[in-house]
C-alpha cells in the first residue's frame, strides 16, 4: 500500500469526531479497571493476595455496560446513530478488552521479592488470553482485510430459449465508497478492466464525504471512472451515498451511464441483452414500472438483468421471474462474518446468506450480491473480517 493510500486511510477517521470515540473508550477503561482491580481492596493479614474471580469479571462487564448505555444516550443527542454505536463497541472490543486482558495477566505475575499483586484464577487467566488475542484480530480487521481485494467469479446458466450461444462476461464494481481516490481504488478498476468484461455494472455507492471533500476529489473520481469501458456498456445506479447531482458531475465525460429508472437494450456477441436500472428508493412507482417492464414485456429471446443498489428489490419479484439476474451491492457482505454463523448485520431484508454476498437462487429468483470494494464511512469504523472486498466477473451462458 502506497503512502498516498495510507494518508487517505487516516483521513477516513479525521472526518469524524475521533476524540469522542477515544474519550468514550477511556471512560470505559477507567470504569472497568476500577471495578475489576479495585486497587483499594486489600486482603486481611495472612490471607494472601486478593483473587480475581469470574464473578469479578461478570460484575465488571455489567457495570461497564451500564455506563456505556448511559454514555450512548448522551451521545445520541450529538448526532450519533447506529454506525457510531458500532464504532464505540468495536473500539472496546479490539482495544479496551485486549488492554484489560494484558492487565489481568500482569496483575497475576510474581514481582521481585514480593507476592503477586492479585491472584488470578485459571478461568480468568484463560479469558484474559482470549481478550488479548482480540488485539491482533482488530489490527487485521482494520488495516489489512479492508484492502485485501479479491476476484469473485460465478457461472450463471440462462434458459435455452434465450437466443445465442456465446457467453456474456459481466464485471461488477460495487460500493467503492471512497473519501479519497488512492492506488487501492485505481487497482480495483485496473484489475477489472484486465478481465475484459463485455459489460460492467456498478450498483452504486461511489463517494462518501463532505461537499468540500467531493469538490477536491471530483477530478480524481472522473479520472478513475474514465478508465472504465466495455463493448456492451458501463452502467451505474444510485446508492445510499450518491446524490444525483454529484453522480451526474462525476460521470460527465466518462463512458459510464447512469440508469435512473431506465431500461436499455443492446447486443453482446450473438445475444440480446436488456438491462434495467432503478433508483435507490426501489419501491417508488417509477422504479416498479422498470421492474414490471423487465418481468412482463413480451420479448422472449433476450437476457434480462435488473441492476439495483440494494438486493431487497428481488423480494418483490414473482417466483421464477422472467428477470434472469438481479445484480446488487449495498450489504458489503456484512463487513464482519462470524465463522459458522455469517454476518450478524447486513442492513437488508434479504436472508443473511444472501446479504453475505455471492450468487443465490430463491424461488427461481436469481441474484448476485457483491461485497463491494470499500467500507462504510462517516461514524462507522473501518472494519472487514471474513468479508474481503471484491471485484466480480459473472459469466452468463447456456446451462
Amino acid at each position: 500500500m502506497g503512502g498516498e493510500t495510507r494518508r487517505a486511510n487516516w483521513m477516513i477517521l479525521s472526518d469524524t469526531p475521533t476524540f469522542i470515540f477515544w474519550a468514550s473508550m477511556l471512560v470505559d477503561a477507567v470504569v472497568a479497571g476500577a471495578v475489576l482491580f479495585r486497587p483499594w481492596r486489600r486482603a486481611g493479614e495472612g490471607d494472601g493476595p486478593v483473587a480475581i474471580r469470574l464473578s469479578d469479571v461478570f460484575v465488571t462487564a455489567v457495570v461497564t455496560g451500564a455506563v456505556f448505555v448511559g454514555k450512548w444516550l448522551v451521545l445520541q443527542s450529538w448526532g450519533f446513530r447506529f454506525f457510531g454505536l458500532i464504532h464505540l463497541v468495536y473500539l472496546d472490543i479490539v482495544v479496551l478488552m485486549p488492554a484489560m486482558g494484558v492487565g489481568v495477566l500482569l496483575a497475576g505475575r510474581r514481582r521481585w521479592g514480593r507476592g503477586p499483586w492479585r491472584r488470578v484464577l485459571g478461568p480468568v487467566r484463560a479469558l484474559a488470553c482470549v481478550c488479548v488475542a482480540l488485539g491482533p484480530a482488530g489490527v487485521y480487521a482494520t488495516y489489512i482485510e479492508p484492502f485485501r481485494l479479491q476476484l469473485e467469479t460465478a457461472r450463471i446458466a440462462v434458459p435455452v430459449e434465450r437466443e445465442g450461444s456465446g457467453p456474456i462476461r459481466i464485471g461488477v464494481l460495487s460500493d467503492i465508497q471512497t473519501a479519497q481516490v488512492t492506488d487501492y481504488e485505481r487497482t480495483a478498476v485496473a484489475r477489472l478492466m484486465a478481465l475484459a468484461p463485455d459489460v460492467i455494472l456498478m450498483p452504486g455507492d461511489l463517494f462518501q464525504g463532505s461537499d468540500e471533500m467531493f469538490e477536491r476529489e471530483l477530478p480524481a473520481l472522473r479520472d478513475l471512472l474514465s478508465r472504465l469501458s466495455a463493448p456492451g456498456g458501463v452502467y451505474f445506479v444510485q446508492g445510499d451515498v450518491d446524490g444525483l447531482e454529484r453522480v451526474e458531475r462525476v460521470l460527465d465525460g466518462t463512458q459510464v451511464r447512469l440508469l435512473y429508472n431506465e431500461v436499455v437494450h443492446g447486443e453482446v456477441g450473438d445475444r440480446w441483452l436488456t438491462i434495467g436500472g432503478v433508483q435507490l428508493a426501489h419501491r417508488r412507482e417509477a422504479a416498479r414500472r422498470v421492474v414490471g417492464e423487465l418481468e412482463w414485456a413480451p420479448w422472449t429471446a433476450d437476457i434480462r438483468i435488473l441492476l439495483s443498489h440494494a438486493p431487497d428489490v428481488m423480494l418483490g419479484l414473482a417466483p421464477d421471474s422472467r428477470i434472469d439476474l438481479v445484480v446488487a451491492g449495498h450489504t458489503h457482505g456484512g463487513q464482519v462474518q462470524i465463522p459458522f454463523f455469517g454476518p450478524p448485520f447486513i442492513a437488508s431484508d434479504v436472508p443473511r446468506e444472501v446479504g453475505a454476498g455471492g450468487y443465490h437462487e430463491l424461488d427461481g429468483r436469481r441474484v448476485y450480491v457483491s461485497r463491494g470494494v470499500g467500507c462504510e464511512r462517516g461514524h462507522a469504523s473501518r472494519v472487514r473480517f471474513g468479508a474481503r472486498p471484491e471485484i466480480s466477473l459473472l459469466t452468463l451462458g447456456d446451462p
